[in-house]
């Protein structure tokens, strides 16, 4: 019972002193007789307890405004980086100068070590270029879950792997995929990584959808337009 009303009393003035600050403050005398056991033995005022816990703070503050700024220059370089590309694509004047364009500024400017475009359309339709290309009845026959899912991150198949990167698909752990639609889909612009945990189900894909949005007015413009699929 005793340690009942021991904890009762601790509570009400431990209340007390949150809901009047000042009141320590405004009596001094008490802390006279107030002390806090140091860790090393030795007592401490009770004002200079809440100064190291202030300093505690602060340097909790300072950390995570350290991260806050460090995260903020990691999202202004990459829309400068991002906006770079974007600029680049509109600019090519062809499909195949938009792909080298494309496999050129994902490299270097994002570090993407495995690029693929995969064109749904026939290689006599599209012309000279380094993109993939397959038929839609293949692509649906492949990757269907890829082509439903919209997009798609982590480990794939192994004959899905083939279907977008080819020869490259057996040094491929991970992939990161787009489709690229416009009123049908298009082509899949895929990513990938050697590890099979750099892409997963977690990772983000607002700037492979920001990018497939723009490259389908692109690719469409390119597919449909016969006197511009050649340099």
């Amino acid at each position: 019972m005793k340690n009942n009303e021991q904890l009762d009393m601790s509570q009400t003035v431990s209340d007390f002193l949150r809901e009047n600050p000042t009141y320590l403050y405004d009596h001094p005398e008490i802390l006279e007789e107030l002390y806090l056991p140091h860790a090393t033995g030795s007592a401490i005022s009770l004002v200079e307890r809440q100064v190291g816990r202030l300093r505690e703070r602060n340097e909790e503050l300072r950390t995570r405004l350290d991260v806050l700024s460090g995260q903020a220059n990691e999202n202004q370089q990459l829309l400068e980086k991002t906006q770079s590309l974007i600029m680049a694509v509109l600019g090519a004047q062809c499909l195949e100068q938009m792909v080298e364009v494309l496999y050129e500024r994902m490299n270097r400017d994002f570090s993407v070590e495995f690029c693929s475009l995969t064109l749904l359309a026939t290689a006599k339709k599209i012309g000279p270029s380094s993109a993939r290309c397959a038929s839609q009845a293949a692509a649906k026959r492949e990757i269907a879950s890829i082509l439903k899912a919209k997009v798609l991150c982590g480990v794939v198949r192994d004959r899905e792997r083939a279907f977008l990167f080819g020869e490259q698909a057996s040094a491929i752990g991970s992939i990161a995929a787009v489709v690229i639609q416009y009123k049908r889909p298009l082509a899949v612009l895929s990513v990938g990584h050697r590890d099979a945990n750099h892409y997963t189900s977690e990772t983000g894909t607002l700037f492979l959808r920001y990018l497939g949005n723009v490259l389908n007015h692109v690719i469409d413009r390119f597919l449909n337009d016969s006197g511009t699929t050649g340099h």
